[in-house]
Order: C-alpha cells, then sequence, then structure tokens
C-alpha cells in the first residue's frame, strides 16, 4: 500500500497507488490478491498531487523522526520514489526502509511498468528532497500518505466507502 509521484516537463505523472503483498499493507490498499497494483496517471498540472508531493518533501523530517524511534505501535514505514526512464515517470513504493548517511534506502514494493531494469524487491537509495511521499502506519492509521489522500479525496463518495472497507487501515485526514 504504497504511492508515487514527481515533476517532469512535458510529461505525465505515474502515480501507482496499490502495492505488492500483505506485508506491506500501505501499498496494497487498492491491490486484489494475486493481482498486478492499479496503475494511475495523474497529469503533471494536476494541483493536489503537486501540493501532496510538496508536502510530503516539507514534512519528511517527521518521517524521519518517527522512523529513528518507530514505536511498537508504528509500522510499514515507506517512502515514494520518482524513477525516470524513455520519458516516463513511475513513482515506485520503497519497503523495509532504512536512513542512513541522509539518504532513504528500501527495497521497490511493486512491479515497476515502465522502468527497463528495475524489478520488484531491488534495493534502491533516495534522497530525502527527492522523496514523492512517505507513509507508515500509526495504530492502524494512515501518517503521512499525502499522495494516497490526494487520490482518495478525489473519489466519490461511493468509491471512497469501498476503498475503506478494502483497505486493513484508516485513512483519516
Amino acid at each position: 500500500m504504497k504511492p508515487k509521484l514527481t515533476l517532469l516537463s512535458g510529461s505525465i505523472f505515474i502515480l501507482s497507488l496499490a502495492f505488492a503483498y500483505a506485508d506491506h499493507p500501505v501499498p496494497r490498499e487498492l491491490k486484489k490478491p494475486g493481482t498486478q497494483p492499479e496503475l494511475y496517471n495523474v497529469e503533471e498540472n494536476h494541483k493536489e498531487m503537486r501540493e501532496a508531493v510538496h508536502q510530503a518533501r516539507r514534512s519528511v523530517r517527521q518521517f524521519i523522526t518517527a522512523l529513528q524511534r518507530h514505536s511498537p505501535d508504528e509500522s510499514d514505514f515507506e517512502v515514494k520514489k520518482p524513477f525516470v526512464h524513455d520519458g516516463h515517470v513511475e513513482h515506485i513504493w520503497l519497503a523495509d526502509v532504512t536512513f542512513s548517511g541522509n539518504r532513504f534506502h528500501g527495497l521497490v514494493d511493486n512491479h515497476p511498468h515502465f522502468i527497463k531494469g528495475l524489478k520488484f524487491g531491488d534495493r534502491v537509495s533516495v534522497n530525502p528532497g527527492e522523496i514523492s511521499d512517505w507513509a507508515y502506519l500509526d495504530h492502524q492509521t494512515l501518517v503521512g500518505g499525502y499522495t494516497i489522500k490526494a487520490h482518495y479525496n478525489g473519489l466519490s463518495p461511493e468509491r471512497r466507502k469501498e476503498m475503506q472497507h478494502e483497505l486493513n487501515f484508516k485513512i483519516g485526514q
């Protein structure tokens, strides 16, 4: 259950909100067992999504602090990294995140659609100022996850209800 996003002039943003496997509820939010995550195209000038990325970057210190102190009620720490290949930008969640050397390190948590040479489970790093989102669960409630919330808030009331029923965590505001 993880999210993704970044800015590239003249192209589109790819936002993948559903992620890999049961161990990581953030990326699984829209994923059905045995299927690939849903892929979302987000226009470059999508105001809410751009603001979500800016908010994640502005508040990344909060995530680093939580990751380093990591209480027993907190889990599923992930960051979303934008990858670029042949004009495509794909935002991919990284699971099992650590922070050292002023960089996040984590495992690719879904199967990339456009990024050649990158695969599920690869270990990659990203600078805090380059992430497109961060998220973790606190008492099964989403903290951060700004791109997830931007997507969720744009859904119809019926689809929001369905999505909340599918999730194993609360989105909150």
